[in-house]
């Protein structure tokens, strides 16, 4: 750390010797409590304490030696409460150089003009200019943060506030002693960076992370249960709950809260409903059975009461660090009365009124109210303290309700309404973020320059397509490849699955059935191509699935037999599914190990 801090600083005076550039230099809390010392070192005083993501500036370039408590590292002399000075070990205190205190690019254009007359800097009228021009109805308004970027970023990169579903190592912070929550891992600050930056998510897409999640009275009533169904697209849970835009409905009647948002939300925590392993494989999740208890019954309410008949469709006040989320889940319907009369109807709607007014008030009420600032609390309007009373850990949530709100609007021919978006301006931004592809770029280390006019090129924002390279999308959605083929597929899995795990990295995929259909629904199959941004395409392999159609069965079996008898010899894909064992060639193991699956005695290992 003294290292890279030391030559940080060094690199600047140099500069502002020889340029005659008088930079200020600024740092920001990296650590819970940061004490400040009268002296460099832990044998002196505290004379004040700074929190996580606050800022204080440089008093002084000079460092200062070690004397007590810093691990051999330099102190930095900083100020505090208008004129006070301190010192602070520069192992919590990241330095950075503050940028321009204005931005002096020219708006031309009729779009730049008016966002420029908002007070959006000139890094955002490049993207938003371009959704405006292909979509003349809609609205966006700033949010002016008052935040500095790098603050934020720290505060939010925290161990345990911002996780990922990821292997990716350049993504994970190993600095942080709780790694995994239910498979999910802590971040680094380089994707938290990204994902911070609005001006990643200016497309089509996920703009909607930007709406208001308020009923809006402009979309009548069958528009917004069209809109519930074609989010959920027939999939299982609107197949066994088929009343459920009905519910939606109503509770954003009832409480004021957008049906869309409400189903998004719904659809982010619970997906299509249904459990995928364990004893009650492809029925619905417990937090919407309704028969909880009645399957575990050792699973009951704090006071021994039953959790049947109560229903918690957000997962509210269940977290991914507590074990059985579930559990959780339903013990808080029971304290909130989610439920309880015996009657589905009557339980579920009150589930899902009783939820989404629990997040309006919570969070929209708040100053909360677009799926981005539950994610990143940075409204300095809000009613609780910056960076608190987030929503969700997951930090790729927000893009991925943004996704499905979009693709609802789309199959309804909606995008022509006027939406109106809510984007947060932060002071001391860098030119652009970029998710890391190395170990050298995981830890975000911006300048916080602003963009100026005559920066050309770099006033553009890098797509979510080439951000990562194939592979670390790949590794990152869980995935793995052997020469030209794609697996870690398991049986039953959907073609949307895919593509939203794919899309979570920040790639983009075409999937093509056995058939060279492009596919945007169903289940996957041995044989299906998978093609990424760039035409990098591979062939999916789903050990034990030789006929291509998803499953593990007796079809398969008997292909594996009449291969390795030579009546019908397999090839590609097919052949390399076939070897169960993966240990090179297909033989009788193999047609054990998937006799074996069929029965459910082992399954094959993907």
């Amino acid at each position: 750390m003294k290292k890279r801090m030391s030559y940080f600083l060094y690199t600047i005076l140099l500069f502002m010797c020889f340029t005659n550039v008088h930079a200020a230099l600024y740092g920001v809390v990296n650590t819970d409590v940061l004490r400040v010392r009268s002296g460099p070192g832990t044998n002196y005083d505290i004379v004040a304490n700074l929190t996580i993501g606050q800022t204080s500036d440089l008093a002084t370039t000079t460092h200062f030696a070690d004397e007590s408590g810093c691990s051999g590292q330099d102190w930095y002399q900083i100020t505090y409460s208008g004129n006070k000075t301190g010192y602070v070990c520069s192992l919590y205190f990241d330095v950075y150089e503050r940028g321009a205190s204005s931005d002096n690019k020219t708006a031309t254009t009729a779009c730049e003009q008016e966002l420029a007359s908002k007070g959006f800097p000139s890094s955002y009228w490049s993207g938003l200019c371009a959704l405006k021009n292909n979509h003349p109805n809609w609205n966006f308004e700033k949010i002016n943060t008052d935040v500095d970027f790098n603050a934020a970023v720290s505060a939010e990169s925290s161990c345990g506030k911002n996780v990922m579903s990821t292997s990716n190592s350049n993504y994970i912070n190993t600095n942080c002693s709780r790694t995994d929550y239910s498979g999910y891992k802590t971040i680094s600050s380089g994707v938290v960076a990204y994902y911070l930056d609005p001006r990643n998510f200016f497309n089509d897409t996920n703009i909607f992370m930007f709406e208001s999640q308020y009923y809006n009275n402009n979309i009548n009533d069958d528009s917004y249960r069209e809109t519930t169904s074609k989010i959920y697209n027939g999939n299982f849970i609107i197949t066994q709950i088929p009343s459920l835009p009905n519910y939606i409905l109503q509770a954003g009647k009832s409480t004021g809260m957008s049906p869309v948002a409400i189903t998004s939300r719904i659809y982010q925590e619970l997906g299509n409903g249904k459990l995928t392993s364990g004893q009650y494989s492809g029925q619905l999740y417990s937090a919407i059975s309704g028969n909880y208890t009645s399957r575990y019954p050792g699973k009951v309410a704090t006071d021994g009461h039953s959790l049947d008949n109560y229903y918690n469709f957000y997962n509210i006040n269940a977290f991914d660090s507590s074990g059985d989320i579930t559990y959780d889940a339903l013990k808080y319907a029971y304290s909130q009365n989610w439920g309880g009369t015996g009657n589905s109807d009557t339980d579920r709607q009150t589930a899902i009124t009783g939820g989404a007014n629990w997040i309006k008030n919570r969070y929209l009420d708040a100053g909360q109210k677009t799926a981005y600032l539950q994610k990143f609390n940075v409204n300095p309007n809000v009613k609780t303290s910056l960076y608190m009373n987030q929503y969700m850990t997951n930090v790729v949530a927000p893009k991925s309700e943004s996704s499905t709100i979009y693709k609802a609007y789309s199959n309804l021919n909606m995008l022509n309404a006027a939406f109106t978006f809510y984007i947060p301006v932060f002071e001391n931004m860098p030119s652009v973020t970029n998710l890391p592809t190395s170990s050298n770029d995981k830890n975000y280390n911006g300048t916080g320059s602003i963009v100026s006019s005559d920066s050309g090129s770099n006033n553009s924002i890098a797509s979510d397509s080439n951000v990562a390279s194939v592979s670390s999308i790949i590794a990152g959605a869980g995935l793995s490849t052997s020469g030209n083929y794609i697996t870690k597929i398991n049986p039953g899995t959907d073609v949307a699955t895919i593509k939203a795990a794919v899309e979570n990295m920040g790639g983009s995929v075409t999937i093509q059935n056995n058939s060279g259909k492009t596919v945007n629904s169903g289940t996957i199959g041995t044989g299906f191509k998978i093609i990424f941004s760039g035409n990098t395409t591979y062939t999916a392999v789903i050990y034990g699935d030789i006929s291509g159609d998803g499953k593990i069965n007796s079809l398969d079996l008997l292909k594996a037999q009449k291969h390795i008898l030579k009546s019908s010899i397999l090839s590609g894909s097919n052949v390399t599914a076939a070897d169960a064992s993966k240990d090179g060639k297909v033989n009788s193991l193999d047609l054990l190990k998937i006799q074996k699956d069929i029965l459910g005695s082992a399954k094959i290992a993907q």
